[in-house]
């Protein structure tokens, strides 16, 4: 998996249509949130028409092709539209191979407009920079703060699948797997009391949201709208 030592390094150094509201925090939200908006735990995610079709630009180029993945935990309005709290933001960025490739091949990739309108761009053109915090920033130009982030690959090996922040997941609706990294860069620690990856337990409802972000990359992979 391209780019995997990375990812393990920043994990390891951190010590539908409509979005339904789950009960009430399993942990205090006062020890697990502090970006200074309310904590939010929904049921489900919105998967926006950009994110099934970058995922399929994925799933066909996966050699060379990367997603970084990200939830806002509140409406946003960015620079290319606005959402409500609780999409699911899917976007490609160059694995190695991909890279040296350079101008000889375009690559496929959608910003969102909304839930169903796509605006064309290009996939973040390396790792350099944490790719969530890119994406919100530099591409969708909306808040950072307001978001939670994670990565989304080919399935990893035996030995990195065992690690707390990785998760292999054997079949999405499409019939194929994929790997999870559910470390983001400096999203996450706001969220989940200072740990720069999705807990894979109940503290801070990490179990949780890692349930309703595999779901919704299972409706991602079902194809484009």
């Amino acid at each position: 998996m391209s780019g995997l030592s990375r990812r393990k390094f920043l994990a390891m150094s951190a010590s539908g249509a409509s979005v339904l509201y789950a009960p009430a925090a399993l942990a205090a939200t006062e020890q697990c949130v502090s970006s200074g908006l309310p904590d939010f735990a929904p049921n489900s995610l919105t998967v926006d028409c950009a994110s099934r079709r970058n995922f399929q630009a994925f799933r066909q180029n996966s050699d060379y092709l990367g997603l970084v993945g990200v939830v806002n935990m509140s409406f946003v309005r960015g620079g290319v539209g606005a959402y409500q709290a609780g999409n699911l933001f899917l976007f490609p960025w160059l694995k190695p191979k991909g890279q040296a490739l350079g101008a000889r091949r375009t690559w496929p990739a959608v910003l969102p407009a909304n839930a169903t309108l796509c605006v064309n761009a290009a996939p973040i053109p390396n790792a350099n920079f944490p790719l969530d915090e890119y994406y919100c920033r530099i591409l969708l130009k909306a808040p950072w703060s307001y978001f939670i982030g994670f990565q989304v690959d080919q399935p990893f090996g035996a030995s990195d699948a065992r690690l707390a922040w990785f998760t292999n997941v054997e079949k999405l609706a499409d019939g194929q797997g994929i790997g999870i990294c559910w470390a983001g860069g400096n999203l996450n620690a706001p969220w989940f009391a200072g740990s720069s990856w999705i807990p894979n337990t109940d503290a801070c409802n990490g179990k949780a949201w890692r349930h309703v972000i595999t779901a919704a990359i299972d409706q991602a992979s079902v194809g484009a709208c």
